[in-house]
């Protein structure tokens, strides 16, 4: 056999050394190389201090870093790097991935960098607190990105099954989308998630009913900033009496995002007050409603008392959803069509500050609101020159739009079990409104009125807008 001289160091040429290896095709090198990198995660590395010659193979070589081995024991961080690093230097193969984990809440973390280069991904193994073997690229086709990612927090994670994610799935609402379903004890830390940039468009998290802890705003903000490309996200959680203040909380920006659902949750006020989503259309807030005292000693312009004084039975909640929705809309003025308050009230001056700014609204249903005749009174037609509480002049003897309308493209209103608003506000309101909107701007005008569960709200009420409205109106 022919042996051929190698450098051990280019510094030195006097120092020599015969080696065997020095003989072997390229090629062949470079399989026995990630021969050693499948079952040493710092293979790649070690074999790129021995010279300069192997350093080049390695580096220059996707094959030697296509088996990627991480391990829980080291810090987050530490792996986060490692599997930056591999990812880009086995570009343009797929990849393998290899994860010990011992920590169940350590996955997601652990996970994040491989999921925006999914198209690549060919396998994953998992040891530790269980053991599967799932080949993706099997099932899914290379085209393919992860589209959704749905997050349980719950306090048993381990009968929650904390490794559903790995049954990665198309989703049962869209044939060609891709969910991914993960059970954690609490969200991964902001500083974790941080430098990732993931490619989700939908993202829910739900909190289990019995929670010992809950997530904190700076952990829900910190994986927002982590998904820049939502479209969707959903956050369903559970009452707590005592959440972090918003104060030095990041503001998050998501352009695309068109729609968000909070339900059950007393982050309302954290989460709106603290993304910037010029994009949204449609707002959904359901069982927001507590009566105990939820919201911490906040400073932002709008805090102060109601001058309305009107009555509520959630004080709490009303201020902390309406301080909410009044800054998201100071920040960003999103063009919000669809607004759906589902037991999630506010207070008077909230109401009238959000009907004064929502100039795109088109649907809004409100349930269980305590809202009053001076917000029913908002969707009068009137004279700029008016004050809130005065009168208009009559539409039907107006000669010309001369009259100014909230919520102009207001097309379907919904109000049910609101019962301190009076069936008088109601009736004359909307005939204001809709015999001045038919005349001026049918396109715009309401063409569906339902009205439920009002007490105030009689049958003689519901008799004379059926006369007036027609199909229009409708009783559920």
């Amino acid at each position: 056999m022919e042996f051929v001289t190698l450098s051990a160091d280019a510094s030195s040429s006097s120092l020599q050394i015969l080696s065997p290896i020095g003989g072997l095709p390229a090629e062949l090198l470079i399989e026995i190389f990630a021969f050693c990198a499948s079952g040493d995660p710092f293979a790649p590395i070690t074999l790129g201090t021995v010279c300069r010659f192997w350093k080049k193979a390695v580096d220059e070589s996707p094959r030697v870093w296509q088996n990627i081995i991480l391990d829980d024991k080291r810090s987050i961080a530490a792996c986060q790097a490692q599997a930056r690093l591999w990812l880009t230097r086995s570009v343009p193969l797929q990849f393998d991935v290899k994860l010990h984990v011992e920590d169940a809440d350590n996955i997601l973390p652990l996970l994040a960098p491989f999921l925006p280069v999914f198209h690549r991904w060919h396998q994953l193994t998992l040891t530790g607190v269980r053991e599967e073997n799932v080949c993706l690229s099997d099932t899914f086709s290379r085209l393919d990105i992860l589209h959704d990612l749905s997050i349980s927090v719950c306090d048993d994670v381990h009968g929650e099954d904390p490794f559903r994610s790995t049954f990665v799935q198309y989703s049962p609402l869209w044939p060609n989308r891709i969910a991914m379903s993960i059970s954690l004890s609490q969200l991964p830390q902001p500083e974790l998630m941080t430098p990732i940039r993931l490619q989700f468009t939908t993202l829910s998290i739900t909190e289990g009913p019995i929670r010992s802890s809950h997530p904190a705003p700076a952990a829900v903000l910190g994986l927002l900033r982590s998904c820049p490309q939502l479209e969707s996200f959903t956050l369903s959680g559970w009452m707590h009496t005592e959440i972090e203040g918003s104060h030095s909380l990041p503001v998050v920006s998501l352009p695309r995002l068109h729609t968000l659902h909070l339900r059950r949750t007393t982050l309302a006020r954290a989460i709106l007050s603290n993304v910037d989503v010029p994009a949204l259309s449609k707002l959904y807030l359901v069982n927001l409603n507590v009566s105990h005292r939820i919201t911490p000693d906040f400073f932002d312009p709008g805090d102060s008392e109601d001058e309305a004084h009107d009555y509520s039975q959630s004080p709490w909640s009303d201020q902390a959803t309406g301080m909410g929705l009044r800054n998201l809309i100071t920040r960003c003025n999103p063009p919000i069509k669809t607004l759906e308050m589902d037991y999630s009230d506010m207070r008077t001056k909230d109401f009238i500050y959000a009907v004064e700014k929502l100039t795109e609204l088109e649907d809004f249903l409100i349930v269980a609101s305590d809202l009053s005749n001076t917000v029913i009174k908002l969707l009068k037609p009137y004279d700029e020159a008016t004050p809130i509480s005065g009168e208009p002049e009559d539409p039907c003897l107006s000669p010309s739009p001369s009259l100014t309308i909230r919520l102009p493209y207001l097309r379907n209103l919904e109000l049910y079990n609101c019962h301190r608003v009076s069936g008088d506000a109601i009736v004359e309101t909307l005939m204001q409104r809709v015999k001045y909107t038919d005349r001026f701007t049918p396109k715009d005008t309401i063409q569906e009125l339902v009205i439920a569960d009002c007490e105030q709200f009689t049958a003689q009420h519901e008799e004379f807008l059926m006369k007036e409205m027609g199909p229009r109106f409708r009783l559920d």
